[in-house]
């Protein structure tokens, strides 16, 4: 554990100098919470849920973060280090690259929660935040919803073998998710092919299993078990990939 505890540190100190990640992670959900609550704030039954625009952007917005950096972030730090042969030198120091991969999750993970945190204190002054209704499944779906993404993220960066390329397919693989997943246009001006994809999107899972106990108070069990579908899926992808790196090196 110590080991690990190291080894984030110096991860955190590498990732923070991305700096055109940080801006998009950090800049991108609060400047676009504010747009959209501003358009949609006169909205009494946003997407036929029965709360306000602003409330249901607010809420929404705080799982876009994990996708920016779980999308984004981290693959472009995993592919980097593939890229100038990080992770061979490590392991040639008795570092396995789980432990790389566990570190930069880790560090990943506490700027998801940095990220949320700053959502809501931009939201605070302008609009208010709305009162949650059922914290613990605001962090249960929090919780479930980092950890998956983080996940897919992982299995993005062991894919590709360019900093450039993560980059580009994470942007490939967010933006969409995004528009669909809770972050752009509300539901009900979907029309019924958006509204299916966006139903198998995790990223729509983890936002709603954020916004929904946060504002009505409902569980978060349906959610949860789609995330945890893909959290499944995404650790096969991730001993594979691990165990492919294994046998070639």
């Amino acid at each position: 554990m110590s080991a690990l505890t190291s080894l984030a540190g110096t991860e955190a100190r590498l990732l923070t100098r991305e700096w055109a990640v940080m801006v998009f992670a950090f800049a991108f959900p609060p400047l676009f919470m504010l747009v959209l609550a501003g358009v949609f704030g006169n909205e009494d039954d946003m997407g036929g849920t029965g709360v306000t625009g602003t409330d249901y952007y607010i809420a929404g917005y705080i799982g876009v973060p994990m996708g920016a950096l779980a999308l984004i972030g981290l693959p472009v730090m995993l592919a980097s280090y593939r890229e100038r042969d990080v992770l061979r030198r490590f392991e040639a120091f008795g570092v396995p690259t789980s432990r790389v991969v566990a570190a930069q999750a880790l560090v990943t993970a506490v700027l998801v929660v940095l990220a949320a945190a700053l959502v809501v204190a931009t939201a605070a002054p302008i609009y208010g935040v709305p009162p949650i209704q059922n914290v613990g499944g605001v962090i249960a779906g929090f919780a479930a919803g980092t950890v998956t993404m983080l996940a897919i993220g992982v299995v993005l960066g062991l894919m590709v073998p360019t900093a450039r390329a993560a980059q580009a397919l994470g942007l490939l693989v967010f933006m969409p998710m995004w528009l669909l997943g809770g972050g752009g246009p509300p539901r009900d001006v979907m029309s019924g092919a958006m509204a299916n994809i966006s139903d198998v999107l995790p990223l729509w899972h983890a936002t709603s299993a954020i916004r929904e106990p946060w504002l009505n108070g409902d569980g978060v069990g349906n959610h949860v078990v789609a995330l945890g579908l893909w959290f499944a899926a995404a650790m096969v992808a991730i001993l594979i990939l691990l165990r492919r790196r294994g046998a070639r090196a």
